[in-house]
C-alpha cells in the first residue's frame, strides 16, 4: 500500500519545510509548491493529493482562490487551510471557497494526527 500524499502550499519556503517536515514525520510523501496558481496547475495536470496544506496569503493566487479552483474540478481532497492571520473574514473566504478546517499558524504537528489516518 502507498503512503498517503500531501502538498504543501506556501510561499515562505521556511514554512513549506517545516509543514513538509510534520507531514513527513507523519508517514505522508510531500510535494511543495510556493503558491495557489501552482497548486492548480498540478492538478489540472492529473497530479492528486491526499491532503493540501494550503496558506492563505500568497502571490499570484491567494489559498481561497486556488482552493476554489480545485473543488471546482472536482477534486475532494483534505484541504486544511493555515494562516499567521486569525481573521475571521479570512476564514469565512476560505470556508466558502471548499475548505476543510481551518488552522492558524504556527501549526502544530499534533494538529495533522487526525488527517493521517484517512487515507
Amino acid at each position: 500500500m502507498n503512503p498517503p500524499t500531501a502538498l504543501v502550499v506556501d510561499d515562505s519556503e521556511f514554512m513549506r519545510k517545516i509543514h513538509s517536515c510534520h507531514l513527513r514525520a507523519l508517514g505522508f510523501q510531500t510535494q511543495e509548491v510556493e503558491n495557489g496558481k501552482e497548486a492548480v496547475r498540478l492538478h489540472e495536470e492529473g497530479k492528486r493529493f491526499d491532503v493540501i496544506l494550503m496558506d492563505y496569503e500568497m502571490p499570484e493566487m491567494n489559498g481561497a482562490e486556488a482552493t476554489r479552483r480545485i473543488r471546482e474540478m472536482g477534486i475532494e481532497s483534505v484541504i486544511l487551510g493555515v494562516s499567521g492571520i486569525d481573521d475571521e473574514n479570512i476564514q469565512s473566504s476560505f470556508f466558502q471557497s471548499g475548505l476543510t478546517e481551518f488552522f492558524s499558524k504556527p501549526l502544530a504537528r499534533s494538529m495533522l494526527i487526525p488527517y493521517s489516518t484517512f487515507a
